[in-house]
């Protein structure tokens, strides 16, 4: 069985994850070394020798494409691509987690003799992600504006009474169990679009809010309902909002999912069993009072995303072109070898 996730993404404040927090308790194997050097190909590599195992994997919001980590559930372990921009390391060395040194792999000669030009092409890729980052920020304004009159004309006591009885009516109770609260990042803002990865045949209920704060509010609800219910439970939480209030939340053991959208044409998520229109948890007379100016922040937010993603697709093409010069100059033995003992090592986790 597998999962599929996000490790995190690009947000105002640079690459954001909870990954590390999430899987502390495990053991990781840190993945070390530039672009080109092998992590993606590795990990999948892992992925497909405990392929009849429960794996969770984490893919790389800058390349859809390529993996950022592989969590082996039932083992505790994982591997990740620990450099920048997710830099991390284990803190106590062979007794949490090792790290795995894949530029041990490469041609030193060959890269300095092509220094000049990777130099030029990773000062362009940086570029870009930072002017990526800057529309990034722009949008959180947007959102912010939106979310703070959504905020104001919130009807808090309706939506509770309306939390309640959704939780009464979908939550089993298991008073022997304590609910758990798990952070997973399931969509991101990538060069390929708003990405979302959702679970197959689970039942999805739409949560249609263009203002924001019903939604979010009414998700956290539920979270704390199934947790206090004895049940575990997924949010994925806003990259783009600056106090990342949750944006879907997932419940495995009902096989049943939540998502907030902010517009009702949402193609690429499949059919949901029922929608919600959150509307009718806010005080209309308050958001007519706004209304010019959250459409306004609504369109404008819209622009700076088309203009984000496209400068994530520009950043992903330097990106590859930078990453040519380190294929070239990786030794694939050193990358078999490494993945036939990582492949070990692991089989020792049980």
């Amino acid at each position: 069985m597998q999962r599929t996730y996000f490790l995190g993404g690009a947000s105002p404040q640079g690459f954001e994850t909870d990954f590390w927090r999430a899987h502390q308790d495990c053991y990781g194997f840190y993945l070390k070394g530039g672009p080109g050097t092998g992590k993606s190909t590795l990990m999948k590599r892992i992925a497909a020798a405990f392929a009849g195992e429960q794996i969770s994997l984490y893919h790389c919001a800058s390349d859809p494409h390529s993996l950022d980590a592989v969590v082996l559930e039932d083992r505790g372990v994982f591997i990740a691509d620990a450099t920048a921009p997710h830099e991390s390391s284990t803190p106590l060395p062979f007794v949490t987690g090792e790290t795995v040194d894949l530029a041990a792999g490469l041609n030193a000669e060959q890269l300095h003799a092509d220094a000049d030009a990777i130099l030029a092409l990773y000062r362009e890729n940086q570029t870009a992600h930072s002017q990526a980052k800057k529309g990034l920020a722009g949008i959180a304004e947007m959102q912010g504006i939106i979310a703070g009159n959504g905020t104001a004309a919130l009807l808090p006591e309706k939506l509770a009474k309306f939390v309640r009885n959704t939780a009464k009516r979908l939550l089993p109770h298991k008073p022997a169990y304590a609910g758990r609260i798990l952070y997973r990042q399931s969509c991101a803002v990538t060069p390929l679009g708003v990405l979302r990865f959702l679970p197959e045949q689970y039942d999805l209920i739409l949560l249609h809010d263009p203002y924001y704060a019903a939604a979010g509010t009414m998700l956290g609800q539920l979270a704390e309902a199934a947790v206090s219910a004895g049940l575990d439970c997924e949010i994925t939480r806003s990259l783009t909002q600056k106090d990342r209030p949750p944006v879907q939340l997932i419940l495995p053991e009902q096989r049943l999912m939540f998502a907030a959208v902010t517009d009702c044409r949402q193609p690429e998520l499949p059919v949901p069993v029922s929608a919600v229109h959150m509307q009718r948890f806010y005080d209309a007379a308050k958001l007519r009072q706004q209304r010019s100016l959250m459409r306004f922040c609504a369109k404008t937010a819209a622009a700076a995303e088309e203009q984000v993603i496209l400068l994530l697709a520009e950043a992903l093409r330097v990106h590859d072109a930078l990453e040519k010069y380190y294929i070239r100059a990786l030794d694939t033995a050193f990358l078999d070898r490494t993945a036939e003992s990582l492949t070990e090592r692991i089989r020792a986790f049980v």
